[in-house]
């Protein structure tokens, strides 16, 4: 991968190197990283493992999934990134507990886009704390809809049925070029959650999202 560094297009800077540390600092910070992992009600519910490789500690979803990763600077600096195509993009800088935390309290969905659930006081509950919250759905189904998410789509819960076994919630954001949008239901099933997409012309309501995923056997859009 390359490397990025958001708000300088305008200029080259040079990617930045792990600093050598010794490795018994370097195996105090994994220690620390998993620690906080373990201990997030995001972060342990979403990722499968901290790798510490070649000076750098990598947060991985799944085997072949990678959420973002942190490079030493220096004993106390730290550099949070995420993953961009085949690239790199800086997103904070700091001490360790400082990178953790922009890490664990993303909202925009660079990483996952769940840190309205560390919120107590909502005017409005947001859909995310909605479906969590008060329908119990677990976070790594909560955030499944990843790619709206990275396009920085703002769910929004259209509609709960009455036994609240399902749940349709409309994804959407403005831009120059237009409006974007994307729909899924969460449907408990079987006793599980999950979470389909649906084409955004059968998500009128969830009469209509349900007959149409059982239409495709519930394999979604």
């Amino acid at each position: 991968m390359g490397w990025r560094d958001k708000g300088s297009w305008g200029e080259y800077r040079p990617r930045p190197k792990a600093a050598k540390l010794p490795a018994e600092d370097l195996e105090r910070l994994h220690a620390k990283a998993d620690k906080f992992v373990e201990e997030s009600v995001i972060l342990r519910d979403l990722l499968q493992s901290v790798q510490l490789a070649r000076g750098r500690l990598y947060f991985w979803n799944e085997p072949e999934d990678l959420m973002a990763r942190i490079t030493p600077l220096g004993p106390k600096s730290m550099l949070l990134e995420a993953p961009r195509r085949d690239s790199w993009t800086e997103v904070k800088r700091g001490a360790m507990h400082v990178v953790l935390r922009a890490l664990q309290s993303d909202k925009k969905g660079t990483f996952h886009g769940l840190g309205v659930l560390l919120e107590e006081n909502h005017d409005e509950p947001p859909a995310q704390v909605i479906l969590h919250r008060e329908l119990g759905i677990p976070v790594r189904v909560v955030a499944e809809p990843r790619y709206w998410y990275a396009m920085h789509r703002t769910p929004r819960v259209a509609e709960i049925s009455e036994a609240t076994d399902r749940a349709l919630v409309h994804f959407s954001s403005r831009g120059l070029s237009g409006s974007f949008h994307g729909t899924c239901l969460y449907a408990r099933r079987d006793g599980e959650w999950d979470c389909y997409g649906v084409r955004p012309n059968k998500s009128d309501s969830i009469a209509m999202a349900e007959a149409w995923l059982e239409k495709r056997d519930w394999e979604g859009w």
